[in-house]
């Protein structure tokens, strides 16, 4: 609208406003000397205003100053100044703006000795006000004039204007912000914010906060009102108050609430099997089992052996002296395995409690679930490397002990004694064993883990992400093809778990996995409904457009790309036949007459031992048949971890959903062989039961193994290596279970197909980070594990459970994304649950 000559008057005391064409006056935003310009500074402060602006620190109000541009000259300092602030790719649009703002004179003038008097005399109010408790009940006094209601009048009429004007193309503001300082107090209205709290808040920012793609400056093309680039500073006086940005008021800031209250409990859970109880005695079976191999070792030479050798390969000798070493060490090595297991569960958790950045950096990309012992996991601190390290050395301790006693003859007499270098090597073995242990114990004595309880189910890790505000960069990562695109994409994350406040002390302090430094999510009212805004998640620069996404959400290859590789057609196939061959062939050597098993066979290598114990025989035909025995026993368990794993997402695939108890409650990768058994009975996956008792039933093949074949000398005078057959049949028993085992794992793989591994928490966090299960009751603050187990499975009104289903959803942001959802949401819109054979929309209102 285009005003008159003459000047307008206002109750604003001398403020004048001249001819404008323009709807409101041009502010600028102006460098101080009270921080340097810096990569990190400029960084930071594009990061806490959500407006795309200049690469400015501090702000006030430009002088007005009468316009010369064509005269003007700059100084070398201004010059390089501005080539600092303005990179090459904005040179055009600045020189485009700057030619037309010289083509008009734009300009808004104030009477800023009135301002700055009456700010002063405003200012002695506030410093007064300032000392009365900012906590109290009590309401701001009636300010004596009615200049900062008119302000605030003024910005609430021009934020429409702004709000237009930064959804420009390129911009990334948003209308919540006003681009300057105000330099009128606001007479304890409460939009201001102290010195102490900015600095607070900028003190906290992170070094890295977007994402690794976003660029590290960001411009605002348009010149400023103001001909010069690197203008005069104002003389203005310190206010007490700085102006109050919405991203300043809800950054997340880490704090440490009382110890161990009701409301806020300590973040120290500790699973039971790492607790100093659990590891002492743990330890005590170490200590014990090197105790009995000196006292063998020892005795056995100084005795000329342990005792007499009568009875033959079925009595009680030769089960007390071929089979018990290796149940003892079977014992502590499954032990060992759940110890490792407890580990690898709680140690992102652990990681990601600690206040140091690079310690977190790559938490959110460790296993959660155990892995093979074929080799050593070298995830976490060195301590715990070191420490799995030394675990791992426990899958040779069965194979060792199946090898351990020996037969030499005494004077005409054959005595049981023990091999010396197999005892000391076991020794070796298990005070590493025990010096692992008690790393494992120290590191996790006492520590933070971050945790109220254990996290063994995916509603336990989804119950962390309901406040958190490190969401912002997971769209797209629910197509994403593998853990390493996940890790490109967040690749500069550092997520910290524990408690939080926000400057904002009435939001008080809360729990979840957040960013330090970063604002909290916001929302917005779209159609009549709360959903969050889209700044920060729709504007990323990375993501793929909205038509290739659709084409990546709907199409089944997407959806069921990913399964392991041992789960595989091809590899599965493989497994069976190969088992199956194999045992044949077994089948056929045992009991084909010629070969009969019963016979024995020559031992091809010296029988008689060493002074020391030493019978090559003796060891290959106990060391080897173990180690064989002990492989088949490792590569079945991560079958076994993968179908435990895969379960609750294999239910929620399922096309008319399933319940909480069925699917997000499901912690079979955490629990103990037997209890996964009968807990997987109980809820009728028959399938997961098996596997689970059988993965458990294989040790004992290492263990029998090693103490089948014993070297006798025949009726005939020869000596042949003759099998203790009870054993050998129940070997013979267990590698039938053991191909039966093989051929369950290849009915209905196809729904346990996903886009990508589920095995770390990035990848589990891309699959929730956009559901409105976020919001729910359910995962609200939950105080304990059986509060949360309370709330997913409770009855509603009507006898009904909530069901949740894995599918294309619309999701908080308002775009479409795979992931879980609870079906059944009021006003919400259906779920599409592709499966194997098309598609299967799924809505319960």
């Amino acid at each position: 609208m285009q005003l008159g000559r003459r000047p307008y008057r206002m109750n604003l005391g001398d403020l004048n406003v001249y001819s404008v064409n323009h709807k409101r006056p041009q502010l600028q935003r102006i460098l101080t000397s009270e921080r340097p310009i810096t990569p990190l500074n400029v960084r930071l402060e594009a990061d806490r205003s959500p407006s795309f602006t200049s690469t400015i620190t501090d702000e006030t109000v430009i002088r007005w100053q009468p316009q010369t541009p064509r005269s003007r000259s700059r100084s070398p300092e201004q010059q390089s100044s501005l080539e600092t602030l303005r990179p090459r790719e904005f040179e055009h649009l600045s020189a485009s703006n700057e030619a037309a703002l010289l083509r008009g004179s734009i300009f808004a003038r104030f009477d800023e000795e009135r301002i700055r008097s009456d700010g002063a005399e405003a200012s002695g109010k506030e410093a007064r006000m300032y000392e009365v408790d900012l906590d109290s009940n009590s309401s701001p006094p009636t300010p004596t004039d009615d200049t900062p209601y008119i302000r605030f009048a003024i910005d609430q009429l021009t934020r429409d204007e702004e709000s237009r004007a930064i959804q420009r193309p390129g911009s990334h503001g948003s209308s919540d912000s006003y681009p300057v300082h105000r330099i009128i107090p606001d007479e304890g209205l409460g939009y201001y914010m102290s010195p102490e709290r900015e600095r607070e808040a900028l003190a906290l920012a992170r070094k890295h906060r977007s994402s690794p793609r976003e660029g590290l400056f960001k411009f605002n093309p348009t010149r400023p009102l103001s001909p010069n680039s690197n203008p005069p500073e104002l003389d203005v006086p310190p206010r007490p108050f700085l102006h109050k940005r919405a991203s300043d008021s809800e950054i997340f800031i880490p704090v440490d609430p009382p110890v161990d209250t009701p409301r806020y409990p300590d973040l120290k859970f500790i699973p039971m099997i790492l607790r100093p109880a659990s590891m002492i005695a743990l330890s005590c079976l170490c200590l014990k089992m090197i105790a009995t191999l000196l006292f063998c070792a020892i005795y056995s030479t100084y005795h000329n052996g342990l005792m007499d050798w009568f009875g033959g390969i079925y009595g009680g000798r030769y089960f007390l002296f071929n089979f018990l070493p290796q149940i003892f060490a079977a014992c502590i090595f499954v032990y060992v395995q759940c110890v490792i297991s407890a580990m690898a569960r709680i140690m992102p958790y652990t990681l990601m409690a600690t206040s140091d950045v690079e310690k977190r950096t790559n938490a959110l990309f460790m296993g959660l679930f155990p892995q093979t012992m074929l080799w050593p996991r070298w995830e976490g601190p060195m301590s715990i490397v070191i420490a799995n390290s030394f675990f791992w050395l426990s899958v040779f301790t069965i194979p060792l002990q199946s090898c351990l006693f020996s037969v030499v003859q005494v004077n005409g007499v054959w005595r049981w004694t023990t091999v010396q270098g197999i005892a000391w090597a076991l020794v070796a073995v298990y005070i590493l064993i025990l010096i692992a242990t008690v790393i494992s114990a120290l590191f996790f004595f006492r520590r933070v883990t971050g945790l109220m309880w254990d996290p063994r189910s995916l509603a336990d890790i989804v119950a962390l992400l309901p406040r958190s505000n490190c969401l912002r960069d997971y769209p797209g990562t629910d197509i994403m093809r593998n853990q390493e695109d996940i890790r490109h994409k967040l690749a500069l994350r550092s997520d910290r778990l524990g408690y939080w406040r926000t400057p904002n002390r009435t939001q008080g302090i809360f729990y979840c996995v957040g960013e330090e430094g970063a604002s909290t999510r916001q929302y917005t009212l779209e159609a009549g409904k709360l959903s969050e805004k889209r700044s920060g998640m729709d504007l990323n620069g990375d993501r793929t457009s909205d038509i290739e996404m659709a084409a990546e959400l709907y199409n089944t290859n997407t959806r069921f790309r990913y399964i392991p590789w041992f789960l595989r057609d091809e590899f599965v196939v493989l497994w069976c036949v190969a088992g199956f061959i194999f045992l044949l062939a077994l089948f056929i050597i045992s009991f084909l007459p010629s070969t009969a098993i019963r016979n024995g066979f020559p031992p091809l290598l010296p029988v008689v031992a060493s002074v020391g114990g030493w019978s090559p025989a003796n060891f290959l035909y106990s060391f080897i048949p173990s180690f064989l025995g002990m492989l088949l026993y490792l590569f079945f368990q991560p079958l076994d971890i993968a179908f435990r794993k895969l379960q609750p997402w294999t239910s929620l695939g399922h096309s008319s959903g399933v319940t909480a108890e069925e699917s997000l409650l499901l912690d079979y990768p955490a629990a103990l062989p037997i209890s996964c058994t009968l807990t997987a009975f109980g809820a009728r996956h028959y399938r997961i039961a098996l596997l689970s008792l059988f993965s458990f039933l294989f040790i004992f093949i290492p263990v029998l193994a090693g103490g089948i074949f014993f070297p006798l000398t025949t009726p005939s005078m020869e000596i042949r290596m003759i099998p203790n057959l009870p054993a050998y049949y129940l070997i013979l028993t267990l590698l039938i279970l053991y191909v039966f085992g093989l051929g369950l794992i290849v009915p209905n793989r196809y729904q346990m197909h996903l886009p990508h591994d589920v095995s770390c928490l990035a990848e589990i966090f891309s699959f929730v980070y956009n559901s409105e299960i976020l919001e729910d009751a359910s995962f609200r603050a939950p105080k304990s594990k059986a509060d949360l187990d309370t709330r997913l499975m409770a009855v509603k009104a009507r006898g009904e459970v909530n069901r949740y289903a894995f599918g294309v959803l619309r999701g908080r942001d308002g775009r479409e994304c795979l992931g879980v959802e609870r079906l059944g949401r009021r006003g919400g819109e259906e779920v599409l649950v592709l499966m194997g054979n098309g598609r299967k929309r799924v809505s319960f209102l």
